[in-house]
């Protein structure tokens, strides 16, 4: 059967952005909204789960259970690009069968390789680029567009309301000591504090925090506090205290 690929959304019914890039997507959302996303989104398969599962961490371990092997897209993801590009030559791809093929090729390896967290690089532009390093078994995944294969170590703690990204590729290094990462293409969203609907409602700079210090409580050093951050000429202020990166020791 093809990779599952579901997009998590809450209250964004008109506004799922990332069905545009994939054949076949599935919308997951709570019960009580499922009407309204098949009103607005009838070329989607809609996947409604109970009302109770409040917040994307419990949402995602939720699809994890329902679904096994999935790929997931945030509903926000606008675009996927192909960093090993030359100068001048476009990077954005547009069809949606090479994309699906794209995400359903590196889940074949993380199958043939026993890996069961598996995604795309964080980095957006081809200088960025390493071209003697194609993929990595170190690099942590980023949070808008990644996949896991059912697996009993595939835990989201639900005690994190925000950077769950942080949390799986952490916990998984630490049970299975490999993630795989296709470092050849990444997909980009909407801003974080821009959009409604899905964790607007409580990403603020002190939910960002507590989230931020919960992990590194968690994973220690692995955990690199940045301090906050700017556009690089020192005129804009970050919305939260601390950036953080993660840097694996094993």
């Amino acid at each position: 059967m093809p990779l599952k690929i579901v997009i998590p959304s809450h209250k964004r019914h008109d506004a799922v952005f990332s069905k545009k890039l994939v054949t076949d997507p599935i919308i997951c959302v709570a019960e009580s909204q499922a009407e309204q996303y098949r009103q607005y989104n009838p070329d989607c398969e809609i996947v409604a789960h109970p009302d109770d599962v409040v917040g994307l961490i419990p949402k995602r371990n939720w699809m994890a259970e329902y679904f096994g092997d999935l790929f997931m897209l945030d509903d926000d993801v606008t675009v996927c690009k192909r960093l090993f590009a030359e100068k001048g030559e476009a990077t954005v791809e547009k069809d949606r069968r090479k994309i699906r093929q794209i995400i359903e090729d590196v889940y074949d390896m993380a199958c043939m390789l026993d890996i069961n967290l598996f995604g795309f690089t964080s980095r957006t532009t081809p200088v960025m680029y390493d071209e003697f390093q194609w993929f990595s078994l170190a690099n942590m995944i980023t949070g808008c567009s990644y996949g896991v294969r059912k697996s009993k170590n595939a835990w989201w703690n639900e005690e994190l309301k925000l950077k769950e990204d942080f949390w799986i590729s952490c916990y998984m290094k630490y049970k299975e000591r490999r993630i795989l990462t296709d470092l050849r293409y990444s997909f980009s969203q909407k801003g974080t504090f821009v959009s409604g609907g899905g964790l607007a409602a409580i990403r603020n700079q002190e939910e960002e925090r507590r989230s931020i210090l919960f992990i590194r409580k968690s994973f220690g050093e692995s955990i690199q506090l940045k301090g906050p951050g700017n556009n690089g000429r020192g005129v804009t202020q970050s919305k939260v205290q601390y950036n953080i990166s993660c840097k694996f020791k094993f």
